[in-house]
């Protein structure tokens, strides 16, 4: 009779902490963690790649409060991209890459570009990024239904506009908004072309969420889930192109040859996007993850209240156990 060594295992709800004395207040608690050698994240929250979890609005609702959202898989490589430009472009200290339109384009496009990014107004530019004008809610406020295929030009606010110049700091902007009475900034070079947006709901937000996950630009932080199918790569580049902050190649088996060489060929192609493998639940698979360039390994196999890959496959490692193990390498 063959017989194995069986090793004790525990998972959260096994243990408890051991009180000890601080003196440390609850409001100077600092919980702030890396998820990746290069982002930082302010909760220790990240939410779950899974379709009835994170879309762009929890992905938003987390970074704000300090944690990172992991956009799920299961649409479109475009929808996918789309989900991940909405958290992008949710809030910024300066939107580098505002959303325009031409001023020939038509109210009804206008409108449902403002829809999609759930904006309030988009620039005007001409064929060289010239700012010309500016659409806002308050423009189309009494529109008909029978203007709706009319140029932009019409009902746009023209030019000279209140704008401000590359490299206006964020006091100056509050400054200029504020004497002005206006809620949006275009910001241009010496030449009137765009290069960026500055608005006071983005400053609101900025101080109501002062906790926030963010990226260099001001920009919330959100990741991607990726699979190990044919279309992989091109939904990589597609993520990448949406300003994507993180790529999570999950899969409910990460410890497997289909998942290094996903990692390794997206670190070797991109090198300057942090990637995560998973899942796995042994030091043996962290350490492949490791080795294969990633930058984050996602630890847990079935430890889910609703999860049934251990009941159904019988597989699994109790998850204080397999946190421990990938620690160790």
């Amino acid at each position: 009779m063959l017989t194995f060594p069986i090793e004790e295992a525990l998972t959260f709800d096994d243990v408890l902490l051991l009180p000890q004395k601080s003196d440390v207040l609850p409001h100077e608690t600092d919980v702030s963690s890396y998820l990746t050698p290069n982002i930082k994240v302010n909760i220790p929250l990240v939410s779950a790649a899974m379709d009835t979890v994170t879309e762009h609005r929890l992905a938003i609702a987390l970074a704000r409060e300090g944690g990172i959202g992991i956009i799920h898989r299961n649409m479109s490589i475009e929808d996918q991209m789309r989900e991940v430009e909405k958290v992008k472009k949710a809030e910024s200290g300066m939107i580098t890459d505002p959303i325009t339109i031409r001023p020939n384009q038509s109210v009804k496009e206008a409108l449902e570009i403002m829809s999609i990014y759930k904006i309030s107004g988009v620039p005007v530019v001409d064929e060289e990024n010239k700012l010309v004008g500016i659409l806002t809610n308050r423009d189309l406020r009494f529109i008909h239904k029978k203007d709706y295929e009319k140029p932009v030009y019409e009902f746009m606010t023209k030019a000279p506009l209140v704008t401000a110049k590359e490299g206006i700091s964020l006091d100056e902007a509050i400054d200029i908004l504020q004497k002005h009475k206006v809620e949006k900034l275009p910001v241009v070079d010496d030449e009137g072309r765009l290069k960026g947006l500055i608005t006071i709901k983005d400053i609101v937000k900025r101080k109501k969420y002062p906790n926030a996950c963010k990226d260099s630009a001001g920009r919330l932080r959100v990741g991607a889930a990726v699979g190990v199918g044919p279309d992989t790569m091109e939904r990589v580049k597609a993520l990448i192109s949406a300003k994507v902050d993180v790529i999570v190649v999950d899969t409910a088996h990460g410890h497997s040859v289909r998942v290094l060489e996903t990692v390794e060929k997206i670190k070797g192609e991109f090198p300057q996007v942090d990637v995560i493998g998973g899942n796995v639940a042994t030091a043996e698979a962290a350490e492949d993850l490791i080795k294969a360039g990633a930058d984050g390994v996602k630890v847990g196999i079935g430890p889910g209240s609703i999860c049934t890959t251990r009941i159904v496959a019988g597989i699994g490692v109790p998850q204080i156990t397999a946190i421990s193990k990938c620690a160790e390498v």
